[in-house]
């Protein structure tokens, strides 16, 4: 695992030492990490590639998940270091490589990102274009492309920043009229991360996953009726916000379009549906940022990361 200690690479090392896997980690070793059994943890910083690379010759490995990979540099440092080596290379990868405008929903072959002033998802569509020069014999690739994903441990939580509002008696900004938007939770997350492993047919593809679409509007209610509140919302568009020094990417699931993935591939091939419907997943989230005090950075925001 190339990463492990963060939300989703805590999640997915969770996931399989759930089903026996033995786990090593190859990270920084910064952030605490605690699991039900035993993990290796290798300390390498990619910002260091030879390091990194010299790390990841120091042992052996059935397949490798990278979580951590978010330039195509980074990426290569990684392919070159397992080709030959792996029976499968899952790469976590993300909606935001997606080239706008989108459609509803948006399918593994729509065109990648080639904007770079949408850093976040050029860069990750870098990642992808690396992989999908390696030929599969060599290295049986796949990528996962998440939306949002949310749940327990989230540093980053929108759905804290939207407790937040509510709880203040804040109206939640929605846009001027409804948009479809999507996420995932962590722990369905990290079981399509499993299945993509276990999968025989997967090698050399790209895969979306996701939680069922919903609007901002009832997303925001659904929130307030397991908070026990009630919820005011007030419309406005992204060029007001942005007048009034306001960036709409920094409001939770505010998005002036659709954000939803096809997730039809996955569910064929590879048997991924979520387990966790999207009123329990909530449930949970929520009661972890009690028991924390609401705490979470909730840096974000419209567009998935």
């Amino acid at each position: 695992m190339l990463g492990g200690s963060g939300f989703i690479g805590h999640a997915v090392v969770d996931e399989l030492l759930l089903r026996g896997y033995r786990v090593t980690t190859v990270n920084r070793g910064l952030t605490p990490a605690s699991h039900a059994s035993p993990v290796e943890r290798v300390m390498a910083d990619r910002e260091d590639p030879s390091g990194f690379a010299r790390a990841l010759a120091t042992f052996e490995a059935d397949a490798v998940v990278d979580v951590t990979a978010y330039r195509d540099g980074e990426t290569r440092v990684a392919v070159d270091s397992f080709r030959g080596r792996v029976g499968r290379f899952v790469h976590i990868s993300t909606l935001s490589v997606y080239r706008g405008p989108l459609p509803c929903p948006v399918a593994e072959d729509w065109p990648l990102e080639t904007d770079p002033s949408n850093s976040y998802g050029f860069h990750k569509a870098g990642c992808e274009r690396i992989l999908r020069e390696e030929p599969v014999d060599g290295l049986p690739w796949t990528v996962l492309r998440l939306p949002a994903v949310f749940g327990p441990r989230d540093p980053f939580s929108r759905e804290a920043r939207l407790c937040r509002r509510i709880v203040e008696e804040k109206p939640v900004v929605v846009p001027m009229r409804p948009f479809l938007s999507q996420n995932l939770f962590v722990r369905d997350a990290a079981r399509a991360v499993r299945l993509l492993l276990e999968s025989p047919g997967p090698a050399g593809r790209a895969y979306n996953a996701g939680g069922p679409p919903f609007t901002l509007e009832d997303y925001a209610g659904l929130v307030a009726d397991l908070l026990g509140r009630r919820v005011s919302m007030m419309k406005a568009s992204a060029q007001v916000l942005a007048r009034d020094g306001t960036d709409p990417g920094e409001l939770p699931y505010y998005f002036e379009g659709d954000l939803v993935l096809d997730t039809r591939r996955i569910r064929d091939e590879a048997a991924f549906e979520p387990a966790f419907g999207l009123e329990r997943a909530l449930r949970l989230t929520l009661d972890r940022l009690s028991r924390d005090g609401g705490t979470g950075a909730a840096a974000g925001g419209g567009r998935p990361r």
